[in-house]
């Protein structure tokens, strides 16, 4: 790590990377970190939101702007994410968390801003400053009619940046979201995932949403083996029944329609569209006190647009459907989901059918120790349409051990291995096995109320 910190350019580029994650620098004071609050979901399934992993009776701070920043080192045996090219490497990292939580009667909004400034010691062209932005609003128009609004945008050069604690969500994911199971190889990426719901609530039992959502994910120029990764594009539109059958339980039905589109990659056409037609039946359930099943389910169609591959069709029909349980006690948190649907393929196909499980666990240890385990497997089989034959498999895991010290700073200690083959025959192959270990400080800086 010395060898990092002695760089010539060091002087240049961590002032400016100070300068930005210290720009709100009349926020320092000491504090326990406030967790981003999401909007309220309007709907059970569909809209793209998921709620963090919390242990029961935990409280979600609101009505302040807070900051946070950290230092982290980090070793990783695999930076550029290519076994035919293996260079391990080791950096530091200085991150900062910029998070506006307001809360009313009428009014649900969150801000949260994260930049992450990277230094390396040997792949000088790694050193970047990566951001994440993510915003949620709800509003009560008048006592029958909601509108909420999301969205997230990144701009990450390479994989794995996110060296910050991270949440770990509970629920099931949007059958839109942009495919974050299968990772292509290290390369800049902007991605950029946004929602807009209106609701009617017909009554305390009944309620209908129309949703309107748009995905895009772009990737820089850099190719591998005379490949470039496909950049994409979806408008989706949706309408949903939602019907509050007990206190405890409520069933919905989804009518959803996607249009994507990809360029940029040659494999399987460096143009191609698709339309996907989802009927999604869905249904929430709190089975205990601190237990809730969510589960969905229903038929897709998926249509091709331009010529078809040799051989392939234009038109599919598929069953799609997932679920997942998540129980929130004291000491214990855990969830653990499932889910099958047409779906990107993170940049290296078009579309694809993905399977994929995830799981996450929060436990309190010993003193004020806690630990977090989280993991998950997937499958991109490109069958779908016979555009292809082969699959990509998926494999993560990792844990997070974290202990709060003096003045508000929390030391943590994290590991993640990542595990991918493809099998069949493939334009693109992305084998790679790739070990990250961390070691961060994080000092939470206290909070400004904004009254209520």
């Amino acid at each position: 790590m010395m060898a990092v910190l002695s760089r010539g350019n060091l002087k240049k580029l961590v002032p400016l990377a100070l300068s930005v994650m210290m720009l709100p620098v009349g926020l320092m004071a000491q504090a326990p970190p406030p967790t981003p609050v999401a909007a309220s979901q309007l709907v059970v399934f569909g809209n793209g939101l998921q709620t963090p992993l919390r242990f029961a009776g935990e409280s979600i701070p609101t009505n302040q702007i807070s900051l946070s920043m950290g230092a982290t080192g980090f070793y990783d045996d695999n930076v550029l994410q290519r076994n035919s090219l293996r260079i391990a490497d080791e950096g530091v990292n200085f991150n900062s968390d910029l998070t506006f939580l307001r809360q009313t009667e009428n009014v649900t909004f969150s801000f949260d801003y994260q930049p992450a400034f990277f230094l390396y010691n040997n792949t000088k062209q790694l050193d970047r400053l990566n951001h994440l932005g993510t915003l949620n609003l709800t509003f009560r128009l008048s006592t029958r009619w909601n509108v909420g609004l999301y969205d997230t945008i990144s701009y990450q050069n390479g994989a794995f940046q996110s060296l910050t604690a991270q949440q770990i969500t509970s629920g099931l994911s949007s059958p839109t979201a942009l495919n974050q199971s299968l990772i292509p190889y290290n390369i800049r990426t902007l991605a950029n995932t946004s929602g807009l719901n209106l609701t009617f609530v017909k009554s305390h039992r009944t309620s209908f949403t129309l949703s309107g959502n748009f995905d895009a994910r772009q990737f820089g120029s850099q190719q591998i083996v005379g490949q470039s990764l496909y950049n994409n594009r979806e408008a989706s539109g949706g309408f949903q029944y939602q019907y509050r059958v007990t206190e405890h339980t409520s069933f919905g039905l989804v009518l959803l329609h996607q249009d994507s589109t990809y360029k940029g990659g040659t494999g399987f056409g460096s143009d191609r569209r698709f339309q996907n037609e989802s009927v999604f039946a869905s249904v929430e359930s709190h089975v205990a006190p601190t237990v809730t099943l969510a589960l969905f389910g229903g038929p897709q169609y998926v249509s091709l647009f331009g010529q078809s591959a040799s051989g392939g069709v234009l038109r599919q029909f598929q069953g799609a459907g997932g679920g997942s349980i998540t129980k929130e006690v004291k000491r214990t948190a855990l969830d653990l989901s499932l889910q099958r649907v047409a779906s990107d393929s993170g940049g290296l196909y078009t579309m694809v059918e993905n399977t994929s499980v995830t799981f996450g666990v929060r436990r309190r240890l010993v003193g004020r120790w806690e630990a977090g385990l989280q993991g998950g497997a997937a499958r991109a089989d490109t069958s779908l349409l016979q555009l292809g034959k082969g699959r990509v498999d998926s494999l993560q895991g990792g844990f997070d051990l974290m202990r709060p010290l003096s003045n508000g700073a929390t030391f943590r200690v994290s590991y993640l291995n990542a595990h991918q083959l493809t099998s069949g025959t493939l334009p693109i192959s992305v084998n790679y096995d790739r070990d990250l270990v961390t070691v961060a400080i994080d000092f939470r800086l206290k909070a400004i109320p904004l009254g209520h």
